[in-house]
């Protein structure tokens, strides 16, 4: 049950596998540790951590739990990873925690790189009107939601990061409505007449800016931040020897109708070497090697090997434009267990 994935693991748990439960709270207590490290060293939250007494631990145990109640409420079907779906979750326990132990319930955020602190609350319902600043407005994207799922802090990095990942128009209008650059934001009236639009257009505009940058916010950024962290942990214990990597991507793919019928990966052994490059038949279930990758080995093809056993796995998913699979090798588990024994002794 432990090579299951949070997504497997979860749904296991909703049918009332307390087992896979306790799997799926183990499993991701490294990423409840790590929010709660990052809160624990932010300057922002340091002063309200210091007035009312929490500390990392006390962080770490409500993140849990914010991670076991996102379980019964997580949706397999929506497509969204399980951590994902669970991150805002941890992190609206934790400053919930804080919240409630605190004298000040208002959080501060970096407006820009070069403004200020500027005092907005991140909690509230929103109403309709004409000052409302971008923050706010991002800040409870589903606050009607069921899942109740909020985010309590955005950094002025994640901010940009996500303008810049607008259309050229919504960003523009974006940047004039809500005041970044010159921290001076114009009522919708004025916007409108600025860019040459109805009321009616400019507010449809807003609109579809404001859900592109909710979803940077809430998927995309934590997605990137999350793979590389994985990254950077993976190529550590590669590095020190404690397992295998082989990354892939994909080159070209042939497809009869809607079906995925065969697929030409590159592939990398151990984060470095030259690139290789394989060709899986996903009709008969066939793989060629056309290319042996610098530190894969002639005899077993082992990293090869691994990507096959993805393909076989995942036939029916949608094939991934980049992916890492990691293993262990009989030399690691040889030292796994001559460590084991030894420790026994």
């Amino acid at each position: 049950m432990k090579d299951l994935t949070n997504e497997q693991l979860c749904k296991l748990a909703q049918a009332g596998d307390e087992q896979a439960v306790s799997l799926l709270i183990e499993a991701n207590l490294p990423f409840v540790r790590k929010v709660a490290n990052q809160i624990v060293e932010n300057p922002v939250w340091q002063e309200h951590l210091s007035s009312c007494g929490v500390g990392f631990d006390d962080l770490v145990q409500v993140g849990s739990i914010g991670l076991w109640r996102a379980i019964d409420s997580y949706e397999l079907s929506s497509g969204v990873k399980f951590l994902t779906y669970a991150a805002p979750a941890i992190r609206r326990s934790m400053s919930d925690l804080i919240r409630q132990y605190s004298r000040d319930t208002v959080w501060q955020l970096r407006h820009d790189k070069a403004n200020a602190w500027k005092i907005i609350y991140l909690d509230e319902d929103l109403d309709d009107t004409e000052d409302d600043t971008v923050e706010t407005l991002i800040s409870s994207p589903c606050a009607k939601l069921p899942e109740q799922i909020y985010i309590e802090q955005e950094t002025a990095a994640e901010l940009h990061e996500a303008m810049d990942a607008l259309p050229d128009r919504e960003n523009v209008y974006v940047q004039y409505r809500f005041g970044f650059g010159d921290g001076k934001g114009h009522p919708l009236t004025e916007t409108a007449q600025h860019f040459h639009l109805t009321e009616s257009r400019a507010k449809s505009v807003e609109r579809s800016a404001l859900k592109l940058l909710r979803h940077e916010l809430l998927i995309e950024i934590p997605e990137r931040a999350y793979a590389r962290a994985e990254d950077k942990l993976t190529k550590e214990l590669v590095a020190a020897g404690e397992l295998h990597a082989v990354e892939l991507r994909l080159k070209s793919q042939k497809k009869r109708g809607k079906k995925i019928t065969a697929a030409t990966y590159e592939y990398l052994a151990d984060c470095g070497g030259a690139w290789g490059a394989l060709s899986y038949n996903f009709k008969d279930d066939t793989t060629e090697i056309l290319l042996l990758a610098e530190w894969d080995t002639i005899l077993s093809h082992r990293f090869a090997m691994r990507a096959v056993e993805h393909f076989r796995i995942h036939h029916n998913d949608k094939l991934p434009d980049k992916i890492v699979l990691t293993f262990i090798g009989p030399e690691q588990r040889s030292r796994r267990y001559d460590n084991k024994f030894e420790a026994g002794n």
